[in-house]
């Protein structure tokens, strides 16, 4: 009752406040502005903070910040003594894409990715995990892009592929000389990866793979790199033998020679302007009898003999299904974790434009109160980030889960990581819609990122997995676990 009264008396102080041309201007806190934290002592070491929830490769994290400050390519610029860097979002689609890609090429030269596909262990995937976050925090584009070039393209041939394959196309692929994406999706089917329509037979006269769209609905879509940069794709199709259909598999196809030229008998297709991720170049694409040869086919789990026999160690179609699709598990690890980070960046804008910003005075001539010393401010954005610190610490569970896991492990790390994917993306696009509103007008500013960031992270509610789906199989997986 006290709260209520005392906020009743700000706004009839502000009514019944006297016209201003009997004022005389005169000066005012809020008119005296620094930022927050040259004035703010704090109730704990924040460097202490940032070890608990960033936890990991904190050298190698302010290293990459390092070589982005260095550099023009991030739009370095200076704002209360400090170094920020965020894309320019005014610039035109191609200009964000090429864009996206000269800050790729000169993080390569820098060494960034050492490692990144040619290493194994728990240090390199850590090392991995923390990159991505880093340029998760700078440019939506620039970590889709380096995703899928590694993770799933790269990631396709390390856990689908074998030996041969590791062989000939990891080293290339990390030095970006390969530059990969990763054919799933089509048009008339996403999250139905065992409805796929592209159809691959084989010809055992030539040993090749023969790969066709045969409708409309068939095309793949949305592939991310395939309309203007990458060379080579992982294509997900239907895989027919001797007039038996084997389900999904993948098969590697280049898409553009040398010299940026589209391969005979593939007809590539710009998607088009989006709400946001214009620096990745989203493509479909169309087979028209494209023949690769027959180790192209990624084959750790299933292969097919030169004679044309389809062997798999694994007779069960449901179970080597699952064996196939189970290492894509990572592309949902990281946009969980990456979507938490976002709600860092929002949260942290939009509590410090309330440490600044006032409105209104309990008295006549007092000066404004500042926004976050309104309860109602406080209720608005406080319980968002206690809710982003349980998400941090969840998100690097996953990522532990994730690195030590095991052929066992597999199921779990599809729970954990189908349902944090879901809940981190749905709360992030809460928290940015409530930390846009929380900052007025400031928040539609795309030099301050807030608004903006709802267009570029709106897609991860159905990338990676329709979150009502996902959400959905959890469901079906946790009502059918055995109860002890």
């Amino acid at each position: 009752m006290e709260q209520a009264f005392k906020r009743t008396q700000i706004l009839t102080n502000h009514l019944l406040q006297s016209s201003p041309s009997s004022q005389t201007l005169s000066s005012n806190a809020c008119l005296s502005y620094s930022p927050p934290e040259l004035s703010e002592s704090y109730a704990f070491d924040i460097k202490d903070m940032r070890k608990l929830i960033d936890r990991h490769n904190l050298e190698e994290r302010d290293w990459l910040f390092g070589l982005m400050k260095q550099s023009k390519l991030f739009n370095p610029k200076v704002r209360g003594g400090k170094v920020f860097v965020s894309p320019d979002y005014n610039q035109s689609m191609e200009q964000q894409r090429e864009m996206t890609l000269k800050r790729i090429e000169y993080l390569l030269e820098k060494g960034a990715f050492k490692g990144w596909l040619t290493e194994k262990g728990e240090d390199i995937e850590m090392r991995k995990f923390a990159g991505f976050e880093v340029c998760s925090i700078y440019d939506h584009s620039l970590f889709t892009k380096l995703g899928v070039h590694f993770f799933l393209w790269g990631g396709a041939i390390q856990f689908f592929g074998t030996k041969h394959h590791h062989d000939k196309w990891l080293r290339d692929t990390e030095n970006y000389s390969i530059k990969g994406c990763f054919a799933m999706t089509e048009l008339g089917h996403g999250s139905n990866v065992r409805g796929l329509e592209t159809v691959t037979t084989y010809d055992s006269n030539t040993g090749e793979f023969v790969i066709n769209t045969p409708c409309e609905s068939a095309q793949k879509y949305w592939i991310g790199g395939a309309s203007n940069h990458a060379t080579h794709t992982v294509v997900f199709s239907q895989l027919h033998i001797n007039g038996t259909n084997q389900g999904v598999h993948a098969f590697i196809v280049q898409i553009r020679d040398a010299d940026g030229n589209i391969c005979p008998n593939i007809r590539i297709v710009d998607c088009g302007h989006k709400i946001g991720l214009n620096g990745v170049d989203n493509g479909r694409i169309w087979f028209d009898n494209v023949r690769v040869p027959r180790e192209n086919l990624l084959n750790s789990v299933a292969d097919v003999s030169p004679d044309g026999k389809y062997l798999s160690s694994i007779e069960n179609p449901d179970q080597r299904f699952a064996a196939f699709m189970a290492p894509l598990t990572v592309g949902r690890v990281n946009i969980a974790i990456s979507s938490v980070y976002q709600s860092k960046v929002a949260l942290a804008t939009s509590i410090r434009y309330a440490l600044t910003r006032r409105a209104f005075s309990l008295k006549q001539n007092d000066p404004e109160v500042l926004l976050l010393d309104y309860p109602s401010h406080q209720r608005r954005l406080f319980p968002l980030v206690a809710k982003t610190y349980a998400m941090s610490f969840a998100a690097n569970y996953l990522k532990m889960l994730y690195v030590k896991r095991t052929p066992q492990s597999n199921k779990i790390i599809h729970i954990v990581s189908s349902s944090f994917k879901a809940t981190f993306t749905w709360n992030n696009m809460q928290i940015l819609q409530e930390c846009r509103e929380a900052c007025g007008g400031q928040g539609l500013k795309t030099e301050n990122r807030v608004g903006q960031l709802k267009g570029e992270y709106d897609v991860q509610s159905t990338f990676e997995g329709d979150n009502l789906i996902l959400m959905q199989q959890v469901n079906k997986i946790l009502d059918d676990w055995p109860r002890s």
